[in-house]
């Protein structure tokens, strides 16, 4: 399954009503020359069962299942497609309401600093609004956020776990694969024993204070990658939601790197100081910070 994002703007009624997303293939500029744009050709990159959200007047309004594969067909006969070249990609769709849609300026921090970078093209602009564009295809981490930003993303957990594996997944594993994924279960459990049920970097032993954190996250491993406990590190709430964040990571020898983004006060306050290394790193462990350092630019 992949992500996309897609700016309705005038055409929002064909895709809620026609059931459908249009796009030309090219447009030509004043002077004759054809123009090609990426936010354009991430429509023909849509695939059956890809999930597109729907962006409408400040909101993402509502969700929609790509019915088929993206595919050539000429200019919709309506006024809104009216100024575009005739040919263009088209993505036939199930439109569905959110019933808590989501306002951009509400997750526009969160997404700058974790997937914009990732996204392409990047969605938000310099002063936090949505880019002039048309369809923008998002890194998965960043559509499991947008799911959970909605409050629908148990709905579609069958769907992500099938994505991750070109087997069929037992019930007895997809159910482990979801305990993962919060951080539970099985995973938990091996978690605890790998670390003796403290925190890799603090130490700090209380149960109800400590979070199975992947290191390469769920949303973007596949299914063996999700249950791997060398993905995993046992940390302190507030270090996993460091960590998660990518203001902090790790080297191939666990010594604590620190964003920039991150400022000399709030690091103080977060007593990072004073907790510098990992040990007993894995070397399964050092393959996914390797990951996880990539990910969040860490040089």
């Amino acid at each position: 399954m992949q992500f996309f994002w897609v700016n309705l703007g005038a055409t929002h009624k064909e895709a809620k009503n026609g059931q459908f997303l249009w796009a030309p293939l090219s447009s030509r500029s004043k002077r004759g020359i054809e123009q090609f744009r990426t936010h354009w050709d991430n429509v023909a990159r849509v695939r059956t069962g890809d999930l597109i959200f729907c962006y409408h007047d400040n909101y993402i309004r509502g969700i929609a299942i790509a019915q088929f594969n993206s595919y050539v067909a000429e200019r919709p006969p309506r006024a809104s497609f009216k100024e575009w070249q005739n040919e263009g990609h088209r993505v036939d769709i199930s439109y569905s309401e959110l019933k808590r849609p989501i306002r951009s300026d509400e997750i526009a921090e969160i997404y700058i600093a974790k997937f914009d970078p990732r996204t392409q093209p990047r969605l938000f602009n310099s002063v936090k609004g949505i880019n002039q564009i048309y369809m923008a295809s998002l890194p998965a981490d960043a559509g499991q956020f947008l799911l959970e930003q909605a409050g629908i993303l148990v709905d579609y957990e069958d769907s992500l776990i099938d994505s991750g594996s070109p087997q069929k997944v037992s019930s007895t594993t997809r159910t482990a694969l979801i305990e993962a994924r919060v951080g539970q279960g099985a995973f938990r459990s091996g978690l605890l024993g790998r670390w003796d049920g403290k925190c890799a970097l603090t130490g700090l032993g209380n149960p109800n204070l400590l979070v199975a954190s992947h290191i390469h996250a769920w949303s973007l491993a596949n299914n063996v990658e999700r249950l791997d406990t060398d993905n995993g590190l046992l940390l302190a709430a507030h270090i996993d939601r460091l960590f998660d964040s990518g203001l902090i990571s790790f080297s191939q020898n666990g010594e604590l790197l620190i964003s920039d983004k991150l400022k000399k006060a709030e690091r103080h306050i977060l007593r990072l100081d004073e907790f510098t290394t990992i040990n007993r790193l894995s070397d399964g462990n050092r393959m996914y910070l390797a990951k996880h350092r990539e990910r969040f630019s860490f040089g």
